[in-house]
């Protein structure tokens, strides 16, 4: 009699905390004393763009959904478009991930009027929530001759202003 009980008990502790887990932030955006944090089902609601990856060695063509990078950045009030000028124009953007790799980027090139690309912020390629080893958030960097800023696993991203 216990034993038929056992089984429906832990599969509901089970969905319980995968609920908790889809709940936690994902992620952490910061610009001064603005901060947002976004869940999974949070980020996955964000209006979505898709960017193609052409081929490259011996990785096939990829497509990527998620959420361009200038997107989240306005959400904390980033100097961007007419704003980028001056004291914008010495903004960093660091982004981190799980294993604390870290990669630095200027604000400017995530604005439209400095540059034709959309850096983005994926939570799926081909179509599929990304795999363990990149989720659950992803840096797409199109252009970029080498991958060593399309990091994985992002957890946090962050503005610096430079100027004095």
């Amino acid at each position: 009699m216990h034993q038929r009980l056992i089984l429906p008990l832990v599969l509901l502790f089970l969905s319980i905390g995968s609920v908790l887990r889809a709940a936690e932030p994902v992620l952490t955006v910061r610009f001064g004393e603005k901060t947002i944090t976004l869940t999974e089902a949070e980020f996955a609601a964000l209006p979505h763009t898709e960017v193609t990856v052409p081929e490259q060695g011996d990785e096939p063509e990829r497509r990527y959904s998620g959420v361009a990078m200038r997107e989240l950045l306005a959400k904390v009030d980033a100097p961007l478009g007419d704003k980028m000028r001056g004291g914008g124009l010495m903004v960093g953007v660091i982004i981190r991930c799980k294993d604390n790799y870290a990669v630095l980027f200027s604000l400017a090139e995530f604005d439209e009027n400095f540059s034709n690309r959309t850096i983005l912020l994926a939570d799926k390629e081909n179509g599929e929530i990304l795999p363990p080893s990149a989720a659950p958030l992803r840096v797409i960097t199109p252009g970029d001759k080498r991958g060593a800023r399309s990091c994985r696993q992002v957890v946090s991203i962050e503005l610096v202003s430079l100027a004095k």
